[in-house]
């Protein structure tokens, strides 16, 4: 378990991870053993094949804002642009499509640069959008934690063996995947006997 998390009482999705100790490092700001809840599923891909130079959430963001601050102190720093309608005006800005604002081409990556006016969009926008994405799945995980742990709670007043252990064990694969970032699987049946055709291998959520 990292100090950091440790101290700052770390949560994610409404669970508490503070207590438990992953098997993330971020080679930003080295702290050590975190879960994965605090990575993007881009970083959490990369540890699964092996790749080094992690970078936890919070270090991507501080990276993400540094570049905009550059960007936007580069544009503030600039001559002032010509008249309106000299040519030199149009190749100097750009509008963002999402808000559509005139911006100097700074604001924009080479890659947003090359989709086009049509789809184009500034730094400021998408990381508005990255951090709605992320809230949105933050929630997602939230709500369906929240339900889980409200089947537990049903289950062990009126349930059966069967469906407190049911309850639990679904709750439990929820809480793990914070953790590790693996999806819970369930192994179907498979192949039966020399003579036919069982039912194969099926893959869902615990």
């Amino acid at each position: 378990m990292s100090a950091y998390t440790k101290d700052n009482k770390v949560t994610h999705a409404g669970v508490a991870v503070n207590n438990w100790a992953g098997d993330f490092d971020c080679s930003v700001c080295h702290r050590k053993r975190l879960t994965a809840s605090e990575f993007s599923k881009k970083m959490q891909e990369k540890k699964r094949r092996g790749e080094g130079g992690l970078k936890c959430k919070p270090c991507v963001e501080k990276a993400a804002q540094a570049e905009r601050d550059a960007a936007a102190a580069k544009a503030a720093a600039a001559p002032a642009a010509p008249a309106a309608g000299a040519p030199a005006a149009a190749a100097a800005t750009q509008v963002c499509s999402a808000c559509e604002r005139a911006l100097p081409e700074s604001s924009f990556t080479k890659p947003q640069l090359k989709k086009g006016p049509a789809k184009q969009r500034c730094q400021p926008c998408i990381a508005a959008a990255d951090r709605g994405e992320a809230d949105a799945a933050d929630a997602k995980k939230a709500a369906a934690l929240a339900e889980a742990k409200k089947a537990v709670k049903i289950a062990e007043a009126t349930g059966s063996a069967a469906q407190k252990l049911k309850a639990n064990a679904q709750l439990a694969a929820l809480e793990g995947e914070l953790v590790t970032g693996l999806k819970p699987m369930v192994i179907g049946r498979g192949r039966r006997g020399s003579g036919g055709r069982g039912r194969g291998r099926g893959r869902g959520r615990a």
